[in-house]
């Protein structure tokens, strides 16, 4: 069957959404990343910021036992699953591309989305957040938050998906950014026309 959708999955910092941005563009395909956040608020009448926050947190168990007992989920699990949503219907409305927000595992039932995944070195990634302003200029406070926003990552992932982020065997290709945008995204590009 061939592919509709193309998630891609990315190490903090990798250039995933330059990379995503072009693959889209080649392709002339529909792009989600913040527009997720966008819609998600959209739909459960919550604030953009306040999905934003809670996209990389998760509900601690205690937090979770607790609110079951007062039968609401918490926030974090209402965003989620919101976002699921909302992922499932982009993705029946037409070819698209997505970004993050655990779309390789939302989509997993479908035969035609290739799963992709970014890396890259720690040296480039942060360089990669520097260059960006995001993260400090001094290097070993840019690498600390650069560990901090992976464990995050992970955590996020792992209690969501049961699944170990950035894992091979949970997508169809992983490419290291290393590489440049223009030749990840040819990658992505043919092993999205082949499939």
């Amino acid at each position: 069957m061939p592919y509709r959708i193309i998630t891609i999955s990315r190490a903090p910092y990798s250039g995933a959404r330059h990379i995503a941005r072009l693959v889209a563009d080649k392709l002339n395909l529909a792009y989600y990343d913040k527009e997720l956040i966008t819609l998600a608020a959209k739909e459960s009448g919550l604030s953009e910021e306040a999905i934003a926050a809670s996209e990389t947190q998760r509900s601690s168990s205690l937090l979770y036992s607790l609110s079951i007992l007062g039968s609401q989920l918490p926030l974090a699990d209402q965003v989620y699953l919101v976002k699921s949503n909302v992922i499932k219907q982009v993705a029946e409305e037409g070819p698209c591309v997505i970004v993050g927000c655990c779309g390789d595992y939302v989509l997993n039932s479908r035969k035609d989305v290739l799963n992709v995944f970014l890396y890259g070195s720690e040296d480039l990634r942060v360089a990669q957040g520097q260059a960006e302003g995001l993260l400090s200029a001094d290097h070993a406070a840019a690498l600390s938050a650069l560990h901090k926003a992976d464990r995050k990552k992970a955590d996020y992932y792992l209690y969501y998906t049961q699944n170990h982020w950035g894992q091979a065997q949970n997508y169809d290709l992983c490419l290291n950014a290393e590489l440049g945008a223009d030749l990840c995204a040819q990658l992505i590009e043919d092993a999205y026309t082949k499939g």
